[in-house]
């Protein structure tokens, strides 16, 4: 399960950091720390739960954006 999972997840991941670029003021420092947290959020909730990774990435949203 976590063999299957771990791909998917990386891929997951390298979309949503490629998906969304700095803002033209100079804040990537804020883009940056909000995709960690992203990462970190939904790596954890797939780890604890073992639910599915679109889940996971809509919870490590709601999360992050407090």
């Amino acid at each position: 399960m976590k063999l299957r999972a771990l791909p998917i997840f990386a891929i997951a991941c390298a979309l949503i950091l490629t998906g969304c670029g700095a803002s033209s003021d100079g804040g990537a420092t804020d883009t940056d720390s909000y995709n960690k947290c992203l990462e970190l959020e939904a790596a954890k909730l797939l780890d604890e739960t073992g639910s599915n990774l679109d889940y996971a990435n809509e919870k490590a949203a709601e999360i992050c954006a407090k």
